[in-house]
């Protein structure tokens, strides 16, 4: 007579390898087990999130050339009268904020390497009479976010007179996150003067702000 014996040990063996590869399966694709892969759960996260409008994909350089500049907001008076008075620094402009002096505004970068680490070069600012000027964050480009994530401004070009409620540190270049409350500015409504998705310093992700000017 056969013996059943060595059936039973390769059945008891197929039954056992399947359910091992059963499992394997289940903890790889998980999304959050502590059996999972972590890097494989962080590319799920951050290759979910919507692309915002405006985010930095690539640094790049600025251009040399700056509009002249303006002035007649104030009085008639200050540390310049022309561009020309303005020469200590690069791209030297005469600038006038209403109701104030004259002074001079300079570039302050050409490049991000010029403004030291997790600080973006931004071109031509309007907010700054079209200056060059370092902004810091925790980001500098997409690259900084993570794979499929998303490096985006937060407040800086924003009017210095539309300042009010925007904290200081939310002035910059910032990572978007899942926990972000908006990834747009038309993600947002409110009775402000225009409504604004910016970064939240308090809470650590993008929000919405009802950005409030007054002049």
């Amino acid at each position: 007579m056969t013996s059943l014996r060595p059936l039973l040990a390769l059945a008891s063996l197929t039954a056992l390898t399947t359910s091992l590869i059963a499992c394997g399966g289940t903890s790889t694709s998980g999304s959050g087990g502590s059996g999972g892969s972590s890097s494989s759960t962080t590319s799920m996260t951050t290759t979910s999130l919507p692309e915002p409008k405006v985010h930095r994909a690539a640094a790049s350089t600025c251009p040399d050339a700056r509009p002249a500049g303006m002035t007649g907001a104030g009085p008639d008076e200050g540390e310049c009268m022309t561009d020309a008075d303005c020469a200590t620094g690069t791209n030297g402009r005469c600038i006038q904020d209403l109701g104030k002096p004259r002074a001079c505004s300079y570039d302050e970068c050409t490049a991000d390497a010029d403004c030291g680490g997790s600080s973006v070069c931004e071109c031509r600012n309007p907010a700054k009479h079209d200056a060059n000027v370092c902004v810091h964050g925790n980001c500098v480009t997409d690259a900084d976010c993570g794979e499929g994530g998303y490096c985006s401004p937060s407040a800086v070009t924003l009017d210095p007179f539309c300042t009010e409620g925007v904290p200081i540190g939310s002035v910059g270049y910032f990572c978007h996150s899942a926990e972000d409350e908006c990834t747009n500015d038309d993600d947002c409504g409110g009775s402000g003067s225009f409504p604004a998705c910016f970064f939240n310093v308090d809470k650590l992700h993008f929000a919405c702000f009802e950005v409030l000017c007054v002049n």
